[in-house]
């Protein structure tokens, strides 16, 4: 019966860890071992779920790939332009 109830707490604690975009949380759901369920209905709601938070996840990975593209690009900016065409005086 125990396990029933973990698998339980299981399902609403990684629903609300989706509902609320909270990928610290679904990481850590990531990381756990998933509980046996007790029926087919739980384990194809469970896998549901999994396919949410993976999506969610590649799309925070890909955001912040995105980012890091742009942080590259800045960087090479600044670093091939001299610096008197950054920091010009003007007046």
């Amino acid at each position: 019966m125990e396990r029933r109830n973990n698998s339980k707490e299981w399902i609403k604690s990684l629903k609300i860890a989706i509902i609320n975009n909270d990928l610290n949380k679904i990481e850590e759901y990531s990381k756990r071992d998933i509980p046996q369920f007790s029926s087919i209905e739980k384990a194809q709601e469970a896998l549901a779920l999994i396919t949410q938070a993976k999506t969610i996840l590649e799309n925070k990975k890909n955001e912040i790939a995105k980012i890091m593209q742009q942080l590259k690009q800045t960087k090479n900016f600044i670093q091939n332009t001299p610096s008197s065409a950054i920091f010009s005086k003007e007046g």
